[in-house]
């Protein structure tokens, strides 16, 4: 029993230590990057109605539980921490649930239920590894693994509450988005294998509670996903058959080219010279390496039987997860695209080299040597991408950090205009008009702050008027609700910022004196006075917390 302890133990040490080499290691110094300001944004307006309002679909009609992680991180003291902590959490338990899998599924074979859950934690295939961004995917996946685990368990003679759990858990991983559908073919399959043909009463049992659960989900999805005016009419990318065909490839042949993590990664704009230098990055991939290759020596295989076969499946299961998102917006970047498809990919590669370590015990050296090189490069990989949402990060916050030394707080009424005309590559935090928005309620703590975002390359455009700015927003072309966005601001309850792209910093627009925005009307928008609307205090704390940054004093420069 003790010898079990102390085997489990170090097994933590070295899952912990792979956790934080992959995401956590400068962790607490990233703040929000992209959407995951729109998900704590929601959370924000929302927490003003109801609690039932968190529950609203949006912007599917399944997504009720997306915004549940983020709503446990806003009711905590330092949310933007309590995220980075939940979303480490969540990483580190796919693998070990992807460990348990493997484990119910070949039972003595302790190597290569190390091994998955060592290739799982460092399987950063995914542009937004390293990201809060794709928190809601994450927990998709988690509960999905868990409801697979307890179904497992219920087929091996477990106790009905198995049963139940695994049919509430793959419900709640449904609600919170849609990933597991495209593998649920892939477990009726897996489970009739393990349970044998013809079905028993168990396996009757899983697939009424499954089916209970799936039949209203898919019809629910296949109506969302054909509706012309739905999200997905605008997610959605029309290709060609043969394009589809060879971005699924792609994508595919990524989970299992661990270099290309490293050193073949697409980027979505230009990236910040790296603050982390290159060998403290091989020296955390060697360090995993090393971990893995030392606590992989105490563990052996029993045998290799059905191993051949249940790897080809989790592959085939990696395809149809890349095929799924192959045609989404982005997926040319590996943008969300490698939430599932790693895991069953680091499943494949775990299964297989167990299998060719116990089929031929000479070439067990092969095998080990195979799962390092992913470990290493994927370690690697994910030390990069913190690095690369670090700096993104400091770029972002000194953005943010302008907004509030010109106005640390704004009296009640007032209305904010961020507008740029280059950004010298730069991805602002306020890059989009949606962004723009959450950002600055969640910074002035009003959930009705009326903002806007003015940029003539992504469509934003305001005109003057007699009493004010009649302005429309951007993504009207690819809007899915038929929605024509116009708001009409008065000059005298505006306040207008300018981006320099030269510092990255936002400075406040004084007087629109032979400005654009006033051409004809230069009498009426004499009555706009950024200054009155603007009042100076210190900083909150909330605003402190938000942009990780201490402040005591308005006007202080990052």
């Amino acid at each position: 029993m003790y010898r079990a302890r102390w085997s489990a133990l170090l097994d933590g040490f070295v899952y912990a230590a792979l956790t934080i080499l992959v995401w956590g290691a400068n962790a607490l110094q990233r703040g929000l990057w992209q959407d995951d300001v729109q998900a704590l944004g929601e959370v924000f307006r929302r927490s003003s109605h109801p609690w039932w309002a968190l529950l609203s679909p949006d912007p599917g009609p399944l997504r009720r539980l997306t915004l549940l992680g983020s709503a446990l991180a806003w009711v905590t003291p330092h949310p933007v921490w309590a995220l980075q902590i939940l979303c480490a959490l969540i990483w580190l338990g796919n693998g070990l649930l992807a460990g348990w899998i493997a484990g119910l599924l070949l039972p003595e074979r302790r190597w290569t239920r190390f091994a998955v859950v060592c290739l799982t934690l460092t399987a950063t295939s995914d542009f937004g590894t390293g990201s809060m961004v794709g928190l809601a995917y994450n927990m998709a996946a988690l509960l999905l693994l868990a409801s697979i685990g307890c179904a497992l368990l219920w087929i091996r003679g477990g106790r009905i509450v198995a049963l139940i759990s695994s049919a509430i858990l793959l419900a709640c991983s449904l609600l919170t988005m849609e990933v597991a559908l495209p593998a649920m073919p892939f477990f009726a399959l897996l489970f009739i294998w393990i349970a044998g043909w013809p079905p028993k009463r168990r396996l009757i049992a899983l697939f009424a509670a499954w089916g209970i659960v799936l039949i209203p989900v898919v019809i629910v999805e296949w109506v969302f996903l054909h509706d012309p005016n739905s999200y997905a009419s605008v997610a959605l990318v029309s290709m060609s058959k043969r394009a589809l065909l060879g971005r699924t490839l792609k994508l595919w042949l990524t989970n299992f080219a661990p270099w290309r993590w490293v050193f073949a990664r697409p980027q979505w704009y230009v990236r910040p010279p790296a603050v982390t230098s290159t060998v403290w990055m091989v020296i955390g991939a060697l360090t995993a390496a090393l971990l893995f290759l030392l606590r992989g020596r105490a563990k052996e295989d029993a045998d290799g039987r059905r191993s051949f076969r249940l790897a080809a499946l989790f592959a085939t299961m990696a395809l149809i997860a890349n095929a799924a998102y192959a045609n989404v917006w982005f997926s040319e970047l590996h943008y969300r695209t490698h939430i599932l498809s790693r895991i069953w990919a680091s499943a494949a590669v775990g299964i297989f080299a167990g299998w060719i370590g116990t089929r031929w015990p000479r070439m067990k050296w092969a095998a080990i040597a195979g799962v390092t090189v992913f470990v290493f490069f994927g370690t690697w990989g994910g030390m990069e991408r913190q690095d690369f949402f670090l700096v993104t990060w400091r770029q972002h916050q000194r953005e943010l950090a302008s907004i509030l030394d010109v106005a640390p707080s704004l009296r009640p009424g007032t209305a904010v205009i961020l507008r740029s005309n280059s950004t010298s590559g730069r991805y602002l935090a306020t890059e989009a008009d949606y962004l723009t928005k959450h950002w600055l309620r969640l910074l002035y703590d009003d959930s009705k702050l009326r903002t806007m975002r003015i940029d003539s390359r992504r469509g934003g455009v305001c005109a003057p008027t007699d009493g004010g700015l009649l302005c429309r927003a951007e993504g009207q072309e690819i809007s899915y609700d038929n929605k024509t966005r116009v708001t009409f601001f008065r000059f005298d309850e505006l306040v207008v910022m300018d981006y320099d792209s030269a510092s990255g910093t936002y400075r406040l627009l004084h007087s629109l004196r032979e400005d654009p925005l006033a051409c004809g009307y230069e009498s009426a928008a004499g009555r706009y006075r950024p200054e009155s609307r603007i009042i100076n205090v210190p900083w909150t704390l909330r605003q402190q917390r938000l942009l990780l940054l201490p402040r005591s004093r308005p006007g202080r420069g990052v």
